[in-house]
């Protein structure tokens, strides 16, 4: 399995890798990497991996998984097993992301201490957010409050820590669990990310500290069925 480089710092840019096997000429994967694939609800980083030898770029147009590794799509034929590479992020694609990412840590952190409501889904992308709530009570106003109160929170630009805590830690404490799936069983390492509001788990990328994330502006509320609600959002 690939070394995640992205669970330690996630302000990487760029990175140096070894190709360890190619799929379907295009699929590479890396024996470490700093791309975050598409999983979560979060869209993927894109990129370039650079072949040292003769700097030649590849243009990494989707990274994903494939039974549990990392995979990095590349438009075109050309790399070998035990090619050396820059893998180098399209940052203002990855920043913007985590900024995205965070902000819906904020609002799941928000509708659970305050209306006891828990993620359900979410769709996290450039350029937008959509969160899915269990939220039988449902009233326009409320939520409307309630991202209010996310973005007071925000402003006070308080820092995002990782820790790392035990599986029985986690079991223990259902405060830690915002999402209705849950976590599944086979993770017994669970990487914690605290706003300070909020504590859940996570294995993704965030912004250092949530004055980065701007402002949540609603785009549109809807009633997605039963006890189930949907917002959407965006980032000014």
């Amino acid at each position: 399995m690939s070394k995640v480089l992205y669970t330690e710092d996630m302000y990487l840019k760029e990175f140096s890798a070894k190709v360890e096997e190619i799929q379907d000429e295009t699929q590479v994967f890396l024996d470490q990497t700093a791309f975050y694939p598409k999983s979560g609800g979060v869209d993927c980083d894109k990129g370039v991996l650079i072949r040292k030898s003769d700097k030649k770029e590849f243009a990494v147009v989707f990274t994903g998984k494939s039974k549990g590794r990392i995979y990095h799509q590349i438009a075109e034929p050309g790399l070998k097993k035990g090619d050396e590479v820059i893998g180098r992020l399209d940052w203002k694609r990855r920043h913007e992301l985590m900024r995205y990412h965070t902000a819906a840590h904020v609002l799941s952190g928000i509708f659970f201490n305050e209306g006891n409501v828990k993620v359900t889904g979410n769709d996290l992308e450039i350029g937008k957010g959509r969160i899915d709530f269990n939220f039988p009570n449902f009233n326009r106003e409320i939520v409307e409050n309630f991202v209010e109160k996310a973005n007071e929170i925000i402003k006070q630009n308080f820092p995002v820590k990782i820790t790392y805590i035990s599986r029985e830690e986690l079991d223990n404490d259902p405060s830690l669990t915002k999402l209705a799936m849950g976590l599944p069983k086979s993770i017994t390492k669970v990487r914690i990310v605290d706003i300070g509001i909020d504590k859940q788990p996570d294995g993704g990328c965030h912004v250092k500290n949530l004055g980065e994330i701007g402002e949540i502006q609603i785009t549109s509320i809807k009633n997605k069925g039963k006890n189930n609600r949907r917002l959407y959002f965006t980032l000014v």
